[in-house]
């Protein structure tokens, strides 16, 4: 059977152009000023040449409002000792070469198609080999500490700790590089998706995350889903009906319920059997009904569905006849009949 190319399958022989070529922060020669050009953006640190190759420092770089995807290269092996990084964790995955990790006692080899974290308040040394080029993100510790508590259970007050290296090569671990890929090769081909409408670019930030804490071994593997009653299922309907016009995702449903997002749809399925996004658009189709059911001079099927956020029409058309049985034009011409 042939070997399907796995993400960051990339041709990174000697002189090869890295990925984000054309979003270079620094690249220099000079020991000091790559210490310094990456001090200003991760942190103070100590930078030494190993031995072997010659030194040439290499940052890409783009940025969003909590994350930054980065590829660094040293062009020799090199030890970076940072001590502790503070406000950030940084996930490293080698495209080329290896790297041996002390994270405090989260110690592990990466390279390889292995990946792993850098816990923010564990003193951190690094040695990368000499061919070593890595693809990071930078993040910051309260972003991902907030996702890992709506998201994930993380008890409030506890500290989110990665641990190991992991493999990138299926699942979800695969998933997530192939993500990360993609945000890096459509930077390359000039579309750096950060620099989107604010919340597309949010959004993009927020799946990375997500896929990081999904592919990443840390402290809340074995967490449960805190269990939210039928008095989470009551607010959150009552949220959904008084703003069936209004954007609502799943996390701004679990605010208003006081859960979890995953302790609501635990919530829900255990007492309605669908998910909450499913009993939304569900309320939504109703209303439709009822909106057109009941029209004024200037109803049309178009602003009806608009107006509760189905903007694809032909599957709102699907849905309202799954629904109802009949098309929501048919709805309106009989009510007008009537």
């Amino acid at each position: 059977m042939t070997r399907q190319p796995g993400p960051f399958d990339l041709s990174l022989g000697q002189g090869a152009i890295l990925p984000l070529a054309g979003h270079r922060l620094f690249s220099s020669a000079d020991v000091d000023e790559a210490r310094a050009r990456v001090a200003r953006v991760y942190c103070d640190h100590r930078l030494d040449v190993v031995r072997g190759g010659t030194f040439s420092a290499v940052q890409n770089r783009i940025e969003g409002r909590s994350l930054s995807v980065n590829i660094m290269t040293y062009g020799s092996k090199t030890m970076i000792a940072p001590g502790a990084l503070e406000r950030f964790f940084l996930f490293q995955f080698p495209i080329r070469g290896h790297a041996s990790v002390s994270n405090g006692d989260n110690i592990h080899e990466i390279g390889g198609g292995r990946s792993g974290v850098l816990n923010p308040d564990a003193e951190t040394c690094m040695i990368w080999s000499e061919d070593c080029v890595q693809v990071m993100i930078q993040v910051e510790r309260t972003a991902l500490e907030a996702l890992a508590r709506t998201r994930f259970g993380l008890p409030a007050g506890a500290a989110l700790r990665f641990a190991g290296s992991n493999a990138l090569s299926h699942g979800s671990g695969r998933a997530f590089a192939g993500l990360l890929e993609h945000v890096v090769r459509e930077a390359d081909f000039g579309c750096n998706l950060f620099d989107g409408p604010d919340l597309m670019a949010e959004q993009v930030e927020t799946t990375l995350m997500v896929g990081l804490l999904q592919s990443q071994s840390h402290n809340l593997s074995d967490v449960p889903a805190p269990a939210a009653g039928p008095r989470a299922v009551r607010l959150a309907e009552a949220f959904m009906t008084a703003n069936l016009g209004n954007p609502i995702t799943l996390e701004v449903m679990a605010a208003e319920a006081g859960v979890s997002p995953r302790a609501l749809q635990s919530a829900f399925r255990e007492s309605r059997g669908r998910s909450p996004m499913t009993v939304l658009r569900e309320m939504r189709l109703e209303q439709a009904w009822q909106d057109l059911s009941h029209p004024g001079p200037n109803t049309s099927v178009t602003d009806v569905a608009t107006a509760l956020g189905f903007f694809h029409l032909g599957r709102f058309g699907q849905q309202y006849r799954a629904k109802f049985g009949c098309s929501p034009i048919e709805t309106l011409r009989r009510a007008r009949q009537a």
